[in-house]
């Protein structure tokens, strides 16, 4: 018999913990029916408070356990094309949550929120914990929102956001880098079938003469609206794809090289790196862009693993992100469509 008691880390009440009681050595097949049970449940504690957390079961130990949590949690799988972070593929739609080095963090931000096609909601699982640091940081989007100046919120509902993205080519760049080559983002080394994959999707491609191109993504909404609550939140990547962020990120990690890299390229060659514009075709501020750095900066809610974890964040209503780390960190993703 499988009990459990729901809990906090501490007054952010985010994210909700289902802390096993009794049957922490429950099998696979035991803790899946468990979940099959509560799934609406699970779904309701999601709406309410963005992110959830699993915690105590041994046997959920192996990213095929994981997938088996996952086969009944999610209601459909998503894969990850036109993804900016470099991952590996698991086993079946698992994969690792992000292939850069330790020297890395993530800020916060949903899953893949400069595109249309996104996921509803994610799961994480930790198989292996992090040696030192590794946390991954998560926050309300909500409380984010409204910790936005009104007057930039403003600006954003009105003229959207969208990315142009400068991708390298599959000679230039490596798989576990960022910007990734656009081989890995669009999965596949063929410039014709790349650029089918881009219509598909409503982008257009700007090719360079050396191979590397520029990805113009369609301007979307700034903010979404969660489907079941209805409440309406900041969902964009700003933060990720402009100059001023991308040096902010490069010196919050003590990154000293690659910032003196960006500030060159911001400098000289502004093209290679990534850019956001307005519907009206302006390029969203840079004031704008490191108020919202600072923001979620602020608001982050550090969670530190523990071996068989399963987080469940709610990709609209929940952000998350990772802290740099040394030695030993493997968390592993699944990305869940309702």
């Amino acid at each position: 018999m499988i009990a459990f008691e729901e809990t906090f880390f501490d007054e952010n009440r985010i994210p909700l913990i289902w802390q096993v009681t009794r049957g922490h050595d429950a099998g696979i097949d035991e803790i899946v029916g468990w979940l099959r049970e509560h799934k609406s449940r699970l779904t309701a504690a999601r709406d309410r408070y963005g992110a959830v957390m699993v915690r105590g079961f041994d046997a959920i130990d192996s990213a095929q356990r994981f997938a088996a949590v996952l086969d009944v949690i999610a209601n459909e799988q998503m894969e990850y094309i036109g993804g900016s972070a470099p991952r590996e593929t698991v086993y079946g739609r698992v994969t690792t949550a992000s292939g850069l080095p330790g020297t890395h963090s993530l800020a916060l931000h949903q899953e893949m929120a400069y595109q249309e096609s996104r996921p509803d909601a994610l799961a994480l699982f930790c198989e292996i914990p992090p040696d030192e640091d590794g946390e991954t940081p998560i926050a309300d989007a909500r409380l984010v929102t409204q910790r936005i100046d009104p007057a930039v919120r403003a600006r954003f509902d009105a003229q959207g956001v969208g990315v142009r993205r400068a991708l390298p080519s599959p000679a230039q760049g490596a798989a576990n880098t960022v910007p990734r080559p656009w081989s890995h983002v669009l999965g596949t080394t063929d410039p014709r079938e790349a650029e089918r994959v881009a219509q598909d999707k409503g982008w257009k491609i700007e090719w360079r003469p050396d191979d590397s191109m520029q990805l113009w993504q369609q301007v979307l909404p700034a903010f979404k609206a969660h489907a079941r609550t209805g409440e309406r939140v900041w969902a964009n990547q700003v933060h990720y794809h402009s100059p001023e962020s991308t040096l902010r990120w490069a010196l919050r990690d003590r990154r000293h090289a690659d910032a003196e890299k960006i500030r060159r390229q911001i400098a000289e060659t502004p093209d290679l790196l990534d850019q956001c514009f307005h519907r009206d075709g302006t390029r969203v501020a840079g004031e704008d862009v490191e108020h919202v750095w600072d923001v979620l900066e602020r608001s982050e809610v550090p969670v530190r693993w523990q071996r068989g974890d399963v987080m469940l964040i709610d990709n609209v209503l929940g952000m998350h992100g990772r802290r740099g780390y040394r030695g030993r960190r493997r968390v592993l993703v699944g990305l869940i469509k309702d």
